[in-house]
């Protein structure tokens, strides 16, 4: 199942990912930290920074900072103007803002390590605060506490943080590393580095990295990091959004989460994979709401073969100014109608692509392949019409490049020159996770086209090239698409398993001495004949042939090559096929009078029934159908002694079968494999694992040949 299903993400690379965007999105994906202290501004104007802070019944109570000895304050609601957990008060260099709470987190780090002795690291503690003030502008500001437990876990030293700078200020707070000893080493200032990011072959923008390394970072020290990001040039002031996760790879501590929104204006929030009561704290003040979310002691999450992305599993808090899509829509509605233009550019090159065709069948085939293959993806982003509807058709087809959206764009206009009703939609893919349709956030990362054609709605995606029609990427099945223009949000079916399929045929002849001709054809069509189109595509002849020597020599050494050829993978008019013949030399072993055979290739491991229990969900790709017809010659002077039983499996899940049959002397296995959903939920893993293992045993068994006396001599058999 490797060749349709993929590994879950390590927790360390996610959290490597995941980073402030650069949009008004406002992600809350790295979660960062702040102790419990904000600034109280009471409606005479005065400003006091509070720690310990606790509030009830319209009550705020807390320790006045700054004094020689503590001093509790009471503040009652009708004072309190406004509440500011991103404007703390600090020092203008780095180096000096407060690090009094460093000694409690190394002692919450050490209990911690207690309990998880084989951590490689622990997040003592994470905090991310997010302000979206009245003028529509945002700030955000985030603390994250580490504890160093291996060697394997000092990147966390190195930091980077993109923005873009028309739009957003970076400004690090702190950055410092805390050791047992109590010392305190700070980051300068001039050692930290602002350039401009990194771009991928094929992604550009105008965002800036601001990066930097923790000083004297070593095992049993702690990382202790803040930054703000003001984000005082928005996209539109109306959009304020985000999210938070709780749980990571490595233990946490705590981890807090404060949104703060001004008077009047309403958030709407979701929480997933969390406790029934998991509720907000909310403290409301003359002209702000602030909202806080907080989980604590959190075991790490411990990665299985074939679980759903970490956002499907850990718990985590949604954010939202809008409840539904009806204001993104309308906002992004005018802009999609803008690019969507059938230009006369367009036209002509409609008519030449489609000229000749039978049918509009054949216009879109055509169409589509013309979009994968001509249209280079190359993504440059700079503004909320490119980041989510892409540039005016017309424009992507002089250029001869887009990304995702583009081509989107463009494959819906040019099906709108031959009378098919398309549309550009967004979905997550769902390697990412599914998408939140709950509250109106902007949680998608892909564009495909919706195709409206006889009462049916289906979909394309020609950001893949290698995919003939009518098929499209594995991963955008069993998604949500979101149609901007429509204002429709519908699901993206799970293709059925012939969809996704691989025929094998296998002639195989077996000699006296053991010696086993093979000869197999493989036809593929979906995601399996994209996968052989794009490695064949890449692959000189005598690579592939190279490959294929490798696959055999994994059986035996002593072979002979004949045959490894394939289709051409640039014909999409035909089915991919491929077709390898090869001879393995003294194969089946004998014992006395009897040859023992066990079809080459012919096991089958599942990794993702590996374990005795399970957490989480299996979850693959997609569908799938693996279908094998095998026929066996029997060597002259033997006779059949022993095939294995037949099997059939059928599930929810999956649908199995196999079959030996003697015809005269001639031995026929049929084998068929269905995947038939992407989920098999927890509570069913344990039959699930007891099916997958039975068919694995299948795959295991032996043919048990017997000789047959003197035949063998007659029929000029060489014992």
């Amino acid at each position: 199942m490797d060749n349709y299903t993929e590994s879950c993400l390590e927790a360390e690379n996610l959290k490597k990912y995941l980073k402030i965007l650069p949009v008004f999105i406002l992600y809350a994906v790295l979660p960062v930290f702040i102790a419990n202290a904000a600034i109280i501004t009471t409606t005479d104007g005065t400003a006091t920074e509070i720690t310990n802070i606790d509030y009830k019944e319209n009550t705020l109570k807390g320790i006045v900072k700054g004094n020689l000895q503590p001093q509790e304050t009471v503040i009652g609601r009708d004072r309190i103007k406004s509440i500011s957990f991103s404007g703390k008060k600090q020092d203008k260099k780095i180096e000096n803002s407060d690090s009094e709470d460093l000694p409690l987190f190394m002692e919450k780090a050490e209990k911690m390590l207690q309990t998880h002795p084989d951590a490689r690291y622990l997040v003592v503690h994470e905090e991310s605060n997010y302000v979206h003030r009245a003028n529509g502008t945002n700030i955000s500001r985030f603390r994250n506490v580490v504890y160093i437990a291996k060697e394997e876990a000092l990147w966390n030293a190195h930091q980077s943080i993109s923005f873009d700078p028309d739009r957003e200020s970076v400004k690090v707070i702190h950055a410092r590393s805390y050791g047992p000893d109590k010392s305190v080493n700070n980051l300068k200032e001039t050692e930290i580095k602002i350039e401009k990011a990194t771009s991928g072959s094929v992604y550009f923008s105008k965002d800036k990295t601001m990066s930097f390394t923790v000083p004297e970072v070593t095992v049993g020290y702690l990382v202790d990091c803040s930054y703000e990001v003001e984000e005082f040039n928005p996209f539109d002031r109306n959009l304020f959004q985000g999210r938070s996760y709780f749980k990571w790879a490595a233990p946490v501590g705590t981890s807090v989460l404060r949104v703060s929104v001004p008077t009047g204006k309403q958030l709407y929030h979701i929480n997933k994979n969390t406790p029934a009561d998991f509720e907000p704290e909310i403290i409301e003040a003359i002209d702000s709401k602030v909202y806080t979310w907080k989980m604590s002691d959190l075991d790490p999450i411990i990665s299985e073969p074939y679980m759903p992305s970490y956002r499907d599993v850990v718990p985590c808090v949604y954010f939202s100014l809008h409840k539904d899509y009806t204001y993104m829509n309308n906002k992004l509605r005018p802009m999609f109608e803008k690019r969507f233009q059938l230009t006369d550019a367009v036209k002509q090159k409609v008519e030449e692509l489609t000229k000749g065709a039978k049918d509009v069948v054949e216009k879109i085939s055509r169409l589509y392949l013309f979009c994968q293959k001509e249209i280079r993806y190359i993504s440059i982003k700079s503004n909320l019409a490119s980041n989510q509807v892409g540039h005016p058709a017309e424009e992507t087809l002089k250029n001869r490049y887009g990304d995702c959206t583009d081509k989107g764009m463009l494959l819906a206009t040019m099906l709108k020159h031959i009378g098919v009703e398309a549309y550009p939609v967004v979905i997550r893919t769902n390697n990412a996770g599914k998408a939140v349709r709950e509250i109106a956030i902007f949680d998608d990362n892909h564009c495909i086209t919706e195709i409206h054609l006889d009462g049916r709605v289906f979909y394309l995606d020609s950001t893949a090239t290698d995919y003939r029609y009518p098929y499209f990427r594995s991963d955008d099945h069993d998604t949500v698409a979101k149609n901007a223009m429509l204002g429709t949000v519908r699901n993206v079916p799970l293709p059925p398993p012939e969809d996704n399929a691989v025929i094998t045929k296998r002639n195989i002849v077996l000699m006296p001495d053991g010696s086993t001709e093979i000869e197999i054809k493989t036809t593929q069509n979906g995601s399996a004949e994209s996968g052989m189109r794009g490695l064949t595509r890449s692959l000189k002849p005598e690579e592939y042939e190279k490959s294929i020597r490798s696959s055999i020599a994994a059986i035996t050494a002593d072979y002979d090559l004949q045959v490894a050829t394939f289709s051409d993978p640039l014909d999409f008019s035909v089915q991919f096929n491929t077709r390898t013949k090869y001879t393995l030399n003294r194969y089946a072993p004998k014992s006395g009078k009897y040859m023992i055979f066990a079809v080459p290739n012919f096991e089958m491991r599942f990794a993702e029934v590996s374990l005795e229990k399970r957490k989480f969900d299996i979850e693959y790709r997609t569908s799938a159908l693996r279908t094998e017809h095998i026929d066996i010659k029997l060597p002259k002077g033997y006779m059949v002694k022993y095939l294995p039983p037949a099997l059939r499996v059928q599930s929810p899940y999956i649908e199995f079968e196999i079959i030996y049959d003697q015809q005269g002397e001639d031995i026929e296995i049929t084998r068929k494999l269905a995947i038939l959903k992407r989920t098999v939920p927890v509570e069913d893993y344990d039959s699930y694992k007891k099916d997958l293992e039975k068919i694995a045993f299948s795959g295991k068994q032996k043919i048990f040949l017997e000789e047959v006396a003197g035949k063998e001599k007659s029929d000029g058999g060489d014992l």
